[in-house]
């Protein structure tokens, strides 16, 4: 598995479909009043589905992170119980499996590991390739350090704790980052709807008021430099509350 990128099944772009439909129809009503807005529709579908393959992927990459934090941890003690690397790797999926399953991530990878092993290919270029398609920079750093000293005869109880110890500081400042913005994120959320909101209350109990703003060129013109601000400041607020760790 490629954990840089996420494929979405045909059930979930079925789900996006149906989200950009009615973000098209919203906005086919409220900035245009007319059926041809619907003609947002693709653009509303791609964005819909590159939206939820992002935090797919962002979700599975947080859910890798842990597990491999666990798989440090197994494999570090089972390396003080006097195990050798390649055997502490088996303990470790057993490990894996009673914590995580048989759908666990890091259980199939370190499956898929102790396999090539057993088929002579050495661990550590096994290891080069997961953190390869991991894309998680602690990963990579881990099995270029493991890399170097399965060559040279490291310290690799300490190497392991030491990773352990990273991710477990890093996953606590990113939940300490989430619980801080919460709150923004809400207030981002509702500060997007009010927009629409009003718009949708004023078509509602006084439609002839905005009458001017539809069926004209000029109308059309107007209600479509608003919409593009609209994205456009929704689209800034993502990247103020986007801080990445």
């Amino acid at each position: 598995m490629d954990y840089r990128k996420y494929r979405a099944g045909f059930v979930e772009k079925l789900a996006c479909a149906a989200v950009g439909a009615g973000a098209a129809g919203m906005a086919a009503w409220l900035f245009y009043r007319s059926v041809w807005g619907m003609l947002l529709f693709p653009a509303a579908y791609l964005v819909c589905v590159k939206k939820y393959c992002a935090l797919q992927k962002e979700k599975r990459k947080e859910q890798l992170l842990m597990e491999f934090k666990d798989a440090m941890q197994s494999a570090s003690a089972a390396l003080l119980a006097g195990y050798s690397v390649e055997n502490a790797w088996r303990e470790t999926e057993k490990e894996l499996l009673e914590l995580h399953g048989e759908k666990g991530l890091m259980a199939a990878e370190v499956r898929w590991m102790n396999e090539g092993v057993r088929m002579n290919e050495p661990l550590e270029r096994l290891l080069l390739e997961f953190a390869a398609r991991s894309g998680c920079e602690e990963i990579e750093s881990f099995a270029e350090v493991f890399a170097f000293a399965k060559r040279s005869g490291g310290d690799f109880v300490r190497i392991m704790q030491t990773t352990v110890q990273k991710l477990a500081g890093r996953i606590e400042v990113e939940r300490e980052v989430a619980t801080v913005l919460a709150g923004k994120r809400l207030e981002g959320r509702i500060m997007e709807i009010m927009p629409l909101a009003i718009l949708a209350y004023l078509q509602v109990a006084s439609g002839e008021f905005l009458d001017a703003l539809y069926g004209s060129a000029f109308g059309v013109a107007v209600m479509s430099i608003a919409f593009c601000c609209y994205l456009a400041a929704i689209k800034w607020s993502e990247h103020i509350l986007d801080i990445q760790i």
